[in-house]
Protein backbone atom coordinates (compact mmCIF):
# COMPACT_ATOMS: atom_id res chain seq x y z
CA UNK A 1 0.00 0.00 0.00
CA UNK A 2 1.17 3.27 -0.84
CA UNK A 3 0.67 5.94 1.98
CA UNK A 4 -1.83 8.92 0.57
CA UNK A 5 -1.26 10.33 4.19
CA UNK A 6 2.35 12.64 3.84
CA UNK A 7 2.90 12.41 7.40
CA UNK A 8 3.15 8.52 7.11
CA UNK A 9 5.33 8.16 4.36
CA UNK A 10 8.29 5.77 4.98
CA UNK A 11 6.73 4.44 8.03
CA UNK A 12 5.31 0.58 7.60
CA UNK A 13 3.75 -1.85 9.73
CA UNK A 14 3.38 -5.67 9.96
CA UNK A 15 3.15 -8.70 11.83
CA UNK A 16 5.16 -11.29 12.26
CA UNK A 17 6.12 -14.11 14.63
CA UNK A 18 9.83 -13.87 15.05
CA UNK A 19 10.57 -10.03 15.34
CA UNK A 20 14.57 -10.62 15.01
CA UNK A 21 13.57 -12.09 11.77
CA UNK A 22 11.49 -10.21 10.60
CA UNK A 23 13.47 -7.09 11.31
CA UNK A 24 16.30 -8.01 9.34
CA UNK A 25 14.85 -9.19 6.18
CA UNK A 26 13.43 -5.61 6.35
CA UNK A 27 16.87 -4.46 7.24
CA UNK A 28 18.23 -6.55 3.87
CA UNK A 29 15.68 -5.50 1.76
CA UNK A 30 15.41 -1.49 2.57
CA UNK A 31 18.41 -0.56 4.40
CA UNK A 32 19.03 1.56 7.76
CA UNK A 33 16.01 1.27 9.82
CA UNK A 34 15.51 4.20 12.32
CA UNK A 35 12.81 3.61 14.41
CA UNK A 36 11.38 -0.06 15.41
CA UNK A 37 8.70 -0.84 17.47
CA UNK A 38 7.95 -4.34 18.21
CA UNK A 39 4.61 -5.40 20.41
CA UNK A 40 3.05 -8.90 21.46
CA UNK A 41 -0.69 -8.62 20.54
CA UNK A 42 -1.20 -12.11 22.10
CA UNK A 43 -3.23 -13.42 19.38
CA UNK A 44 -3.18 -12.68 15.21
CA UNK A 45 -6.78 -11.23 15.58
CA UNK A 46 -4.98 -8.63 17.77
CA UNK A 47 -2.66 -8.01 15.36
CA UNK A 48 -4.07 -7.86 12.57
CA UNK A 49 -6.87 -5.69 13.95
CA UNK A 50 -3.63 -3.79 14.73
CA UNK A 51 -2.18 -3.80 11.72
CA UNK A 52 -5.74 -2.61 9.94
CA UNK A 53 -5.65 -0.01 12.27
CA UNK A 54 -1.98 1.69 11.15
CA UNK A 55 -2.84 0.51 7.41
CA UNK A 56 -5.87 2.78 7.33
CA UNK A 57 -3.64 6.17 8.39
CA UNK A 58 -1.80 5.47 6.26
CA UNK A 59 1.15 3.28 6.85
CA UNK A 60 2.92 0.97 4.08
CA UNK A 61 1.88 -2.94 4.81
CA UNK A 62 4.76 -4.91 3.01
CA UNK A 63 3.65 -8.24 1.51
CA UNK A 64 5.54 -11.48 2.57
CA UNK A 65 5.77 -14.29 0.45
CA UNK A 66 4.81 -17.26 3.09
CA UNK A 67 2.43 -15.27 4.69
CA UNK A 68 1.45 -14.65 7.98
CA UNK A 69 1.44 -18.01 10.16
CA UNK A 70 -1.45 -18.36 13.10
CA UNK A 71 1.67 -17.77 15.88
CA UNK A 72 2.44 -14.52 14.06
CA UNK A 73 1.09 -12.12 17.17
CA UNK A 74 3.72 -9.14 17.18
CA UNK A 75 2.68 -6.42 15.60
CA UNK A 76 5.68 -4.10 14.48
CA UNK A 77 5.81 -0.54 12.86
CA UNK A 78 9.26 0.64 11.79
CA UNK A 79 10.57 3.85 9.66
CA UNK A 80 13.60 4.29 6.98
CA UNK A 81 15.51 7.71 6.41
CA UNK A 82 14.22 9.83 3.66
CA UNK A 83 15.02 13.07 2.00
CA UNK A 84 11.72 13.38 1.34
CA UNK A 85 9.62 14.51 4.70
CA UNK A 86 6.09 15.38 3.28
CA UNK A 87 4.14 18.71 4.00
CA UNK A 88 4.15 18.09 7.58
CA UNK A 89 7.43 17.76 7.65
CA UNK A 90 9.79 15.43 9.62
CA UNK A 91 7.60 12.56 11.73
CA UNK A 92 9.33 10.92 15.30
CA UNK A 93 8.05 8.27 17.55
CA UNK A 94 6.65 10.66 19.71
CA UNK A 95 4.74 12.31 17.06
CA UNK A 96 3.41 8.98 15.23
CA UNK A 97 2.50 7.99 18.65
CA UNK A 98 0.43 11.17 18.99
CA UNK A 99 -1.18 11.44 15.85
CA UNK A 100 -2.03 7.59 15.59
CA UNK A 101 -3.50 7.77 19.32
CA UNK A 102 -4.63 11.23 19.78
CA UNK A 103 -2.11 11.30 22.87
Amino acid sequence: MNSENPRMNGWYCGITNNEERRKTEHKNLKGKIIHWKCIDEDSMRKANEVEAYFSLKGTKNLSSPNGAVKSSWWIYVFNLPSSNYGLGGIISNETIYKYAFGK
